[in-house]
């Protein structure tokens, strides 16, 4: 039959070509260890070759980096064996650290007590706080602490000489701000918050008793409190070495990823109790503090720091001295105020208060979350210019309030 010519419309078919070496469908190709980090690293870690394949093919891993992100179940799906995967995820879960876990634990500060403004600290000085050693009256021994420490108290005095120099000098009359600097240095008016305590009044807010409240705050108040952040410090880095180590982790990889409190990785806590024994002496600090008539006289003298403050804000201060801003005028009336005076006072304050709020936090959970963040104000605190042990407030003179 003679040979036909094929049909244009009817699609041609060949014959596959033939191929020396066929592919399988399916194909699994050893890894090259050459050049490839993660090649190097998992089989440095005794994984199996066509397991690492999966690895880089099916999940997807590019980096060494990859491999802290990698699952129990995903390396089981794989191919791994359950003791196999869990040990190299163990070998890639990251090691907490101060910084991961001060991130955690700064989401948790609201559990804290929060500092008054000014306003609602004077009101609950005039409600009668004065009566008793409660939040308002810390909150004063705390802001006339460290007012002192400054030398805030003097700066009106000094403010009202530099004011008359500078007026002689320029053969011109004093201000009358000179009247009312002088009228505040000798003629304190304490009626407002004192009005709940019949018979006190501004002739017993005495240098003297000043004197003392301010040596028993040094003496007392701030070595109780430094010394209960040292405590702190030392137990929460203690669960952050024992979270640190390796076999810790397995344990808890065991039984899954954990939640709650425990940032990634996270062991049981060191006991509290040391915790809570220090902040019963900051209570007793306070007491001490505030033995005799402590109470009024640091209701007074935080109230006489309140309106210096106010009164250096005045824009016209400054010139009534010969100084070109209110930074000069600060230096050149010696008044060492460092910049971080201000966070400083209500991160301070915001730490002693909620160390007398520790003895109401329940066990579990919530004890431990609440001495995270307490930890993480913590480290916010320049604790060094608190000056304690005859050492001074470091600060630049001129720095704001």
């Amino acid at each position: 039959m003679a040979d036909q010519a094929p049909d244009p419309t009817e699609p041609s078919v060949e014959a596959p070509e033939a191929t020396a070496d066929p592919t399988p469908a399916d194909p699994v190709s050893a890894p090259t260890v050459d050049g490839d980090p993660v090649v190097v690293k998992l089989t440095e870690l005794g994984v199996e070759p066509d397991v690492i394949v999966e690895i880089q093919n099916t999940l997807g891993v590019s980096s060494v980096d990859d491999l802290s992100s990698l699952a129990e179940k995903d390396l089981i799906e794989v191919g791994m064996k359950v003791v196999p995967a869990r040990k190299l995820v163990a070998a890639f879960a990251p090691v907490a650290s101060t910084t991961d876990t001060a991130a955690f634990t700064a989401a948790a500060l609201d559990n804290l007590p929060k500092v008054p403004d000014d306003g609602p600290w004077l009101d609950a000085l005039k409600a009668g706080g004065v009566r008793r050693v409660d939040q308002s009256t810390v909150i004063s021994a705390i802001r006339a602490g460290l007012a002192s420490r400054v030398g805030l108290f003097g700066v009106t005095a000094k403010l009202a000489a530099a004011m008359e120099e500078y007026a002689k000098l320029n053969d011109e009359p004093v201000d009358e701000q000179f009247y009312t600097l002088q009228n505040r240095l000798t003629q304190r008016n304490y009626a407002e918050i004192f009005a709940a305590l019949p018979g006190f009044n501004g002739r017993m807010v005495t240098e003297s008793r000043k004197k003392e409240l301010f040596s028993r705050i040094n003496d007392y108040l701030w070595p109780a409190i430094i010394d209960f952040y040292q405590q702190l410090d030392t137990w929460y880095k203690g669960w952050i070495e024992n979270a640190g180590n390796p076999l810790n982790l397995l344990p808890l990889l065991a039984g899954g990823t954990a939640g709650g409190v425990m940032p990634p990785g996270m062991m049981a806590a060191p006991d509290t109790g040391i915790l809570r024994d220090h902040a019963d002496a900051i209570n007793d600090a306070i007491n001490k503090v505030f033995a005799g008539t402590g109470v009024q006289i640091a209701a007074a003298v935080a109230y006489d720091a309140n309106e210096i403050k106010k009164s250096l804000e005045d824009p016209g201060l400054p010139a009534l001295i010969g100084a070109a801003n209110r930074d000069q005028m600060l230096k050149l009336l010696e008044v060492a105020v460092p910049a971080t005076y201000p966070r400083l006072e209500i991160n301070l304050t915001r730490f002693v208060l909620a160390t007398m709020q520790v003895n109401d936090q329940p066990a579990g959970d919530e004890e431990l979350r609440f001495f995270g963040s307490l930890y993480t104000l913590g480290q916010q605190i320049p604790w060094g210019q608190l000056g304690v042990g005859g050492g001074t407030f470091q600060g630049v003179a001129g720095n704001r309030l």
